[in-house]
């Protein structure tokens, strides 16, 4: 190797000038290479797959958690691990858990593909069987006796059971500290589908389930029934939807049930031809089907036992709920989201109409008058937040009653990116007080999305919405997220930040589960055994 002495000039290198590699995320392009993925878009618009199954203990905190946050945080990802049917759409890839346990001020984090027959076939195969959401007559022959579930849409534990949830069928069975796949209905449901969103009602210590096109496809059957806390069917009502409508979300109160029908409707005829099982009708209205949870359920006069009603509005998506309360006067009034025309533009209308990008989105109160008559319309809700909103949150300890606080991710058009569409401009945290008004907002930050929250309260018997607030924020610039820990009272600063060192999918949904509620008292993530040192080391023990 040569020397030079200080005097000396080295030679000069040429070194090429520095330029950027020609990245094209809307193509799937780099330095003109293709991929074989199709762009993996999920509803936040995030366009690349994770399709990591893993664990990290001890994620880096920034700030400091309570300690009397001991629970885990299971959140469930629309994450394709082949590459899919570039026709399909952005809520029907694999579901891949996420789940963050805290303890002690620590958080441990472990990831898992629920273990679906689709996923397992697909696995095998190594490449896509399965074509557009819920219609069979797109799949592979092979795969046509298969449950078409992903199960990615929510996880909630109940009867020991961690249920990954997709509404198209029935829950998978996750184990909640190793997020192996147990096995599929647990229950043995009579119906064909389960919902997403089942409700757990805090004062009976029951789940209320419905499941829709429950007898097969495009059937107009509706299954509701309550599970007791030992997973046990212990009421059971079926009834007939207006339309085969999607049904995606529902409030509990004391005594009802009400189901939201988004304006979609599903044909068989479509799906024989081979095309999306979802078409948006714009003749078809915003509807509310109000069924009681129980056979002993007092009815209002002009209600024959058995009897299921429903009201309309006019065409909108009310997306999910709040939470919802009956009053004495026959009357049950919910809260939602609500978007003007259809959030789902991957589902557009037969006619190929496409939704206004201008669409208002909003959050509301809807009133139910129960003595008017099956098909009636409804009146107008009541504005709560007049900006675009979704993904609202309730503490839950108060299910079925009137509640004064929610926790809800909104778009503010003042800090956005200036997306139009209302699940890519998600930029801030709201809490919001029913009985004063008033709103504090969390802004998560430049060139951010955040997901939806959960609440956690300070202690059993804490005050209604005296607790912490839990969310994942994607940083877009960064590739990576974190987790926001939130204290109710300042809500509009984190007391702590969990970074990922790495992006992950944006989730649909998710819950928070007490530490004292699972069984078991399992590690999370694996742990060092004692072991005999070797005696090998540079500074070996004296002798």
């Amino acid at each position: 190797m040569a020397a030079f002495s200080a005097t000396e000039t080295p030679p000069t290198v040429d070194v090429p000038p520095s330029t950027s590699v020609p990245l094209d995320h809307g193509s799937g392009t780099l330095y003109g290479l293709k991929s074989s993925w199709p762009i993996a878009l999920d509803l936040a618009g995030s366009s690349l797959p994770c399709r990591l199954e893993g664990e990290i203990s001890d994620l880096v905190v920034c700030g400091s958690i309570p300690k009397e946050i001991d629970g885990t945080f299971y959140r469930v990802m629309c994450d394709p691990f082949v590459p899919p049917n570039p026709n399909n759409v952005p809520i029907d890839g694999d579901g891949n858990i996420s789940a963050f346990r805290f303890h002690q001020g620590r958080v441990d984090m472990k990831m898992r593909y629920i273990e679906t027959e689709r996923y397992k076939l697909e696995r095998k195969a190594n490449k896509a069987l399965f074509g557009l959401y819920r219609n069979p007559f797109t799949h592979h022959p092979c795969v046509r006796a298969a449950v078409d579930s992903t199960a990615n849409t929510n996880l909630v534990y109940w009867a020991d059971h961690l249920l990954a949830l997709k509404e198209v069928a029935l829950p998978y069975s996750v184990d909640p500290h190793t997020l192996e796949t147990r096995m599929y209905d647990p229950f043995g449901s009579k119906s064909k589908t389960f919902t997403a969103h089942p409700k757990v009602d805090p004062y009976t210590d029951e789940l209320v389930v419905f499941g829709y096109e429950a007898s097969g496809l495009a059937t107009l059957d509706i299954a509701t029934y309550t599970l007791n806390r030992l997973g046990e069917k212990v009421e059971e009502l079926w009834i007939k939807s207006p339309w085969c409508a999607f049904i995606h979300d529902c409030i509990i109160t004391e005594n009802w049930l009400v189901m939201l029908c988004w304006p979609f409707e599903a044909k068989m005829a479509r799906l024989q031809a081979k095309k999306q099982h979802w078409a948006w009708n714009y003749d078809l209205k915003a509807t509310f089907i109000v069924v009681p949870r129980r056979k002993s359920t007092p009815l209002p006069t002009g209600w024959k036992q058995g009897e299921s009603r429903y009201y309309e509005w006019r065409n909108c998506m009310p997306i999910h709920t709040a939470g919802g309360w009956e009053d004495a006067n026959g009357k049950i009034y919910l809260e939602s989201t609500r978007v003007h025309d259809n959030a789902f533009p991957f589902f557009p209308a037969e006619d190929g109409r496409m939704p206004s990008p201008e669409t208002k989105a909003d959050f509301v109160r809807w009133e139910l008058d129960l003595s008017a008559p099956s098909g009636s319309t409804i009146p107008d809700p009541r504005v709560i937040l007049d900006l675009p909103a979704e993904f609202p949150r309730i503490d839950e300890r108060f299910m079925t009653k009137q509640y004064e606080y929610i926790f809800l991710d909104v778009f503010l058009p003042e800090k956005s990116d200036g997306s139009k569409n209302i699940f890519h401009g998600l930029n801030t945290l709201a809490m919001h007080n029913n009985k004063t008004g008033k709103t504090s907002f969390y802004y998560v930050g430049d060139d951010a999305l955040v997901q939806e929250p959960i609440f956690i309260p300070r202690s059993a018997d804490a005050p209604e919405a005296d607790g912490w607030v839990i969310a994942m924020v994607e940083r877009r610039a960064e590739s990576r997220c974190d987790l926001i820990v939130l204290d109710t009272k300042e809500f509009e600063k984190p007391i702590a930040i969990v970074q990922l060192p790495f992006h992950i999918k944006a989730q649909i949904h998710g819950n928070w589960v007490e530490a004292a509620q699972i069984k078991g008292n399992l590690p999370f993530v694996r742990q060092i055994e004692d072991f005999k040192l070797s005696g090998r080391g540079a500074l070996e023990p004296m002798i």
